[in-house]
């Protein structure tokens, strides 16, 4: 990402905006785009303790718009050995439409707009990958939901089951 320490202060200011979060800019105002990108979300909770999840979160969906983005992201929070979040992990059942399209699919990838497809076995799959056998989709759901006051992910203007939205920058 070609961004100035300028660019990178615009968007902090933006994203505190946008998520009615208090001043945290300063701790990043020295970074390129670039730096920014590299960090990890341990590296955004050392910079701001409260908000840095939510930085790190934004920072990743808004990044997810370029195909090649969503490939690296892949690769990395699979091998990174870092706990994965649920938001991650349906992105990378996303990517792999030929093995997961039957059970999670995208209706418009451009809008970040997806769809559960099979919710049990979306549910079965993250319980394996986070190693609880009794999850289940009400489990799932609830954890969906919470994403709801992160903004991370939404329900799309158009209401349905089993329908999600990943939250871009307007």
């Amino acid at each position: 990402m070609d961004w100035t320490p300028g660019n990178v202060q615009k968007w902090v200011l933006w994203t505190e905006h946008l998520y009615r979060l208090p001043q945290v800019g300063k701790t990043f105002q020295e970074l390129s785009g670039k730096d920014l990108c590299a960090m990890m979300e341990e590296e955004f909770r050392h910079r701001s303790p409260l908000w840095g999840d939510v930085l790190y979160a934004h920072l990743d969906i808004w990044k997810s718009g370029s195909d090649e983005v969503w490939s690296a992201t892949e690769a990395d929070s699979s091998c990174s050995g870092q706990p994965i979040h649920l938001w991650q992990f349906l992105k990378e059942l996303l990517l792999k439409p030929h093995k997961y399209g039957r059970c999670i699919s995208w209706l418009n990838k451009e809008k970040g707009i997806f769809k559960i497809e099979d919710s049990a076995h979306v549910a079965r799959l993250w319980g394996i990958r986070k190693n609880r056998p009794a999850m289940n989709y009400d489990k799932l759901s609830r954890s969906i939901r919470q994403y709801y006051k992160k903004g991370i992910i939404r329900k799309p203007d158009v209401s349905q089951r089993l329908v999600y939205q990943f939250v871009h920058p307007v």
